[in-house]
């Protein structure tokens, strides 16, 4: 009689520094590796840079002290560098950094950076389509209910409250069928919140970023068949385009030209995105032209490599 295989339980240590987008790529990972394979994931905050190097001349890991040896250390975020580092050096295990690190790859087993850092040809980096995300592919979309996602000044772009706001008031008006819901992000400006909670148009509701909880946008993004991001918000607009959804693009003034605006244009060169400007000139907000799940590629690409 065959002896049927059982794969063996990967033990994961999550490192997170406590910035949400940061966790929600590091979770984004670790649920697509739960779907493929048993997983057991530990979650642990990253140290202090002054601790951190303490510990790892020391060859020690306290955080970890009660916890199991990992399998595979995971971080998204710079401030997870030193505690990944830390981890491995006292405990083993392979670690895996998400997003474009500050120290140098060779230090680190693994790197999945999206494609618009500009990661090396490297055969321990995986280039992704955008930030991995919590995200997935959803059939429940409702055409009647639709969601705006706002962000912030940036790097790369300036701000305008008041354009961003003709915008949105546009959408509303001409989109009177369906049900908007408005978020903020922690970026948003003050007086552009004020302005969203002041708005009186009977399908628009504003929902603070504060007033929702980590999972808040991907239940949200589970239904709305419509989406609307401002330009800023790359990581959200990769978001909406995971679930699915018709994307739009709110326009916001450019700071200055580089890799985001570049990932932009080719999005909407592949008919992923919709801008505002064209969709006021006819254009339909249509779903995207190709589905994107790189949580679920970058949790394949660990699993083969790892075994």
């Amino acid at each position: 009689m065959m002896t049927q295989y059982k794969p063996k339980t990967i033990i994961i240590w999550r490192i997170s520094d406590g910035r949400s987008g940061h966790n929600t790529q590091s979770r984004g990972l670790v649920n697509a590796l739960e779907k493929l394979t048993p997983c057991v994931c530990h979650d642990i905050e990253a140290m202090a840079l002054k601790s951190g190097l303490a510990q790892y001349l020391l060859k020690q890991y306290r955080p970890g002290n009660d916890l199991p040896d990992p399998n595979l250390i995971i971080g998204a975020g710079h401030g997870t560098h030193l505690s990944l580092l830390c981890a491995q050096h006292a405990r083993g295990g392979r670690t895996v950094v998400i997003m474009k690190p500050s120290l140098p790859f060779g230090w680190f087993d693994y790197c999945l950076i999206p494609e618009h850092d500009n990661p090396p040809d490297d055969k321990h980096t995986l280039v992704t389509r955008g930030a991995i995300n919590m995200v997935t592919a959803s059939k429940q979309h409702q055409d009647n209910q639709g969601l705006m996602l706002i962000g912030g000044p940036s790097k790369h772009f300036c701000w305008d409250s008041g354009a961003i706001l003709k915008q949105i008031k546009t959408i509303l008006e001409r989109t009177a069928h369906v049900s908007w819901k408005i978020s903020d992000s922690p970026r948003t400006p003050e007086n552009m919140c004020d302005a969203l909670a002041r708005l009186h148009y009977p399908n628009a509701h504003f929902m603070p970023h504060k007033t929702t909880g980590p999972d808040w946008v991907a239940s949200q993004l589970a239904t709305a068949g419509n989406v609307w991001v401002s330009e800023d918000s790359i990581s959200m607009i990769y978001e909406s385009l995971t679930s699915g959804a018709a994307t739009g693009i709110l326009h916001v003034p450019v700071k200055k030209q580089g890799k985001i605006n570049h990932d932009i244009q080719t999005l909407n060169d592949n008919g992923m995105i919709t801008t505002f400007e064209a969709w006021q000139n006819g254009a339909l907000l249509s779903p995207p032209a190709e589905m994107l799940n790189e949580a679920a590629r970058a949790a394949k690409y660990l699993l083969e490599i790892y075994h």
